[in-house]
C-alpha cells in the first residue's frame, strides 16, 4: 500500500467511526466519557497535542516542507489561509454552544479545564477549527511526501488533535468529525491544485512579459 493511500484509508475508517457513534450516541456522551477516564499523561499528551492544529503547526510543518521544496512549502501558509476562512464562515453559520455552556445548563460537577487551559465560551462550536486545521495539514503533508512513515504519523497527529478538542471540553465528537470531513476535503483540494499547478509548467517556465 503507497503511503497516501495508507493516510486516505485510515481517514476514511476513522471518520466513518465518528460519524457512526456521533448518529447513534447522545452529543456529550464521548465528552463524559473522556472526562471520567483523565489521567496525568492524558492531560499533558492532549494539552500539547492540541497546538498540532494551531498556528505552530503549520509553521512546524511549513518549515520541515521547505528544506525538500520551497514550491511545496507555499501550499501550507495558502491552506492555512483557507482553513481560517471555512472555519470562521461555518462557525458563524451554524453558531452551536460550546461544551461548557452545555455542562452548566445541565448542572454537570465533574472535571473540567486540564492544566489550565481556557474553558470556551459562546457559540462557535461546530464544526471544530483545530480539528479542521490538523486533517487539512495532515492530509496535505502525507499526499506531498507519499511515504509511508510520514502518512502513519499524520494520521495519528490528526487524530490526536481531534480527541484532544473533545479531551479539553472545547467541542463535542460531532464537532470534531465535521472538522475532520471538511479540512480532509481542504487538504486535498490544495494538493490537488499544487498539483495542476506544478503540471502547467508556469512555475518552471513562467510567462515573460514584452
Amino acid at each position: 500500500m503507497k503511503g497516501f493511500d495508507l493516510f486516505r484509508n485510515g481517514a476514511i475508517i476513522l471518520v466513518l467511526l465518528g460519524l457512526a457513534f456521533s448518529l447513534t450516541a447522545d452529543k456529550s456522551q464521548f465528552l463524559f466519557w473522556l472526562a471520567k477516564h483523565r489521567s496525568t499523561f492524558a492531560d499533558y499528551f492532549f494539552y500539547y497535542a492540541t497546538k498540532f492544529g494551531e498556528l505552530e503547526g503549520y509553521v512546524l510543518c511549513g518549515l520541515l516542507i521547505w528544506f525538500s521544496s520551497w514550491k511545496k512549502m507555499v501550499t501550507v501558509p495558502a491552506l492555512g489561509a483557507i482553513v481560517l476562512g471555512a472555519s470562521y464562515t461555518l462557525k458563524s453559520f451554524f453558531q452551536h454552544e460550546r461544551p461548557s455552556i452545555y455542562l452548566e445548563r445541565i448542572g454537570y460537577d465533574g472535571p473540567m479545564a486540564v492544566l489550565g487551559y481556557p474553558l470556551l465560551t459562546g457559540h462557535h462550536s461546530f464544526p471544530s477549527g483545530h480539528s479542521m486545521g490538523a486533517w487539512a495539514l495532515f492530509t496535505l503533508v502525507a499526499a506531498l511526501t507519499k511515504k509511508t512513515w510520514v502518512s502513519v504519523l499524520c494520521l495519528f497527529l490528526a487524530f490526536s488533535v481531534s480527541i484532544s478538542r473533545v479531551y479539553l471540553l472545547a467541542h463535542f465528537l460531532e464537532d470534531v468529525v465535521s472538522g475532520a470531513l471538511v479540512g480532509i476535503v481542504l487538504g486535498y483540494g490544495v494538493y490537488y491544485a499544487y498539483v495542476r499547478w506544478i503540471k502547467s509548467g508556469y512555475v518552471t517556465n513562467p510567462i515573460k512579459s514584452e
